[in-house]
């Protein structure tokens, strides 16, 4: 019998209430030493292991991110990727996202499961579903290297893949749509000791003020002297009741201490996670947080205490994070996109896309592979 794309569309529980249909829905739990994958997909459900231990997965993690930064380590606008040098590190990219593919899914039932529903349509709205088991899914490659090369056979560059943290959040029941009654009011937190986002990232914004496309709320230069104030100021910012928030800084995470992990703003002023632990943050409004900086997402399973999840349990609506470390001149140039199509009235999910899709197509760059999305994918903009 056909299977139509009406039918490989369902709603899932628990966010059935969001106006978006799941293609395929993952959902994967920690089983003492292993990992235990639903696949949820027209209506039914397949469960399958991933033989993976956490330390298995924190090592993938890790060959994942050293194949990411070399794509990322130069603009890519002037070189054809039939040269040598770049056709080595799509080899490279394309042979570990097709050994994350293999690892994730070893069990020959999964495997087959996926492969038939991914053959169903062109693009998919996947969507994971964990507490602790954290990869980069738009690099997962799930042709052989040495078949067909290609950046088109990302997930990323084809499929719409939506993060969903397992924890409580104030955000969760929030609505897709924030309604905006005039302009969307967008917070701006910044590091001055990035060029690209003194010389572009913040101009930018600050146009779009001048044009009356947005309202911008900045937070104001705190002084690392008076940490303690200062931290309350920080605190006090987030009462503004925000559509969007921005963040153009540098982020760093540490394996080894992950509540001491840190954003680093204004003038060389860190703000920890045991910061905003310990100062109570609290979010108004339910923003769209885009956090455009180097290591804002989440390689480490073992630890849950990581940026996305942080601004998500203090009442962010959903998370844009980068993977890894991103060169701050294409971090200029993908939030001009990406907000074209936020301030536009397109949903999240595909905005982000439509941005990878556009670097990718016009200047040869995958780095839009980098971003990800904590978020419902139907998150966007309406005026009301």
């Amino acid at each position: 019998m056909m299977v139509t794309d009406a039918d490989a569309r369902i709603k899932l529980p628990p966010f059935a209430f969001h106006d978006y249909t799941v293609d395929v829905q993952l959902r994967i739990r920690r089983e003492i030493i292993r990992y235990s994958l639903d696949i949820l997909a027209m209506g039914s459900c397949q469960t399958a292991t991933i033989e993976m231990r956490p330390l298995d997965l924190v090592v993938l993690n890790m060959q994942l991110k050293e194949a990411m930064e070399a794509i990322a380590s130069e603009n890519m606008e002037d070189q054809e990727l039939t040269s040598r040098e770049a056709q080595e590190r799509l080899h490279r990219l394309a042979l570990v996202g097709n050994f994350a593919y293999k690892r994730v899914f070893s069990d020959d039932g999964a495997l087959a499961t996926i492969q038939k529903l991914f053959s169903l349509r062109s693009a998919i709205l996947v969507e994971i579903t964990s507490e602790d088991f954290f990869l980069p899914w738009e690099l997962l490659y799930p042709l052989s290297p040495d078949e067909s090369l290609s950046y088109e056979h990302f997930w990323g560059m084809n499929h719409i893949i939506s993060r969903i943290i397992a924890q409580p959040r104030p955000g969760a029941f929030a609505p897709p749509v924030i309604g905006v009654a005039q302009r969307p009011k967008v917070g701006l937190c910044v590091y001055g000791g990035l060029p690209s986002v003194v010389a572009r990232e913040m101009p930018f914004l600050e146009k779009l003020h001048r044009d009356g496309k947005i309202v911008l709320f900045k937070l104001r230069a705190l002084d690392p002297e008076k940490k303690w104030d200062e931290l309350k100021a920080f605190r006090n910012f987030w009462y503004n009741a925000l559509d969007l928030a921005h963040f153009a800084c540098h982020a760093f995470y540490k394996d080894e201490s992950p509540d001491s992990s840190y954003i680093l703003l204004s003038d060389e002023f860190p703000i920890t996670l045991m910061d905003m632990e310990v100062y109570s943050l609290s979010i108004s409004g339910h923003p769209l947080i885009i956090m455009n900086a180097c290591e804002t997402g989440n390689l480490n399973p073992l630890y849950t205490s990581h940026f996305a999840s942080a601004f998500l349990r203090y009442g962010a609506r959903g998370v844009v994070a980068t993977e890894c470390a991103v060169p701050d001149a294409f971090a200029a140039d993908f939030v001009e996109q990406l907000y074209a199509h936020l301030l536009a009235g397109k949903p999240l999910g595909e905005g982000l896309l439509a941005t990878r899709r556009y670097f990718l197509e016009k200047h040869h760059n995958p780095s839009g592979l980098l971003y990800s999305m904590y978020a419902p994918p139907s998150i966007r903009l309406v005026n009301v």
